[in-house]
């Protein structure tokens, strides 16, 4: 699996705006993507407005061409208007691991 860890700060009072806009993602991007796609996002547990988020697609081309849906792009947008400062990406290659 192929896509990005990232962490950003979230600004007080917007966890229930982030969970109304994770919501919509599932509904209008994820059918988009096709295969498999994990999407993991939480917070550390000293501070929870310290999001930490797993964006994986069933591979690299397919991450790719989600960054480039325009649909994926406008709800980023949004995205940003929810945490302070930049967002710190770091793309990453994952194998699974039978459990």
């Amino acid at each position: 699996m192929f896509g990005t860890i990232g962490h950003a700060r979230l600004k007080p009072g917007r966890q229930g705006q982030l969970d109304a806009l994770m919501d919509d993602w599932r509904q209008t991007v994820r059918p988009r993507i096709p295969g498999a796609f994990l999407n993991l996002i939480g917070h550390t547990d000293d501070h929870p407005d310290a999001l930490v988020f797993v964006a994986l697609a069933q591979d690299k081309a397919t991450y790719r061409a989600l960054a480039e849906m325009p649909e994926q792009d406008a709800w980023y947008r949004r995205f940003t208007e929810h945490v302070e400062g930049e967002v710190r990406w770091k793309d990453v290659e994952m194998d699974s691991v039978p459990t």
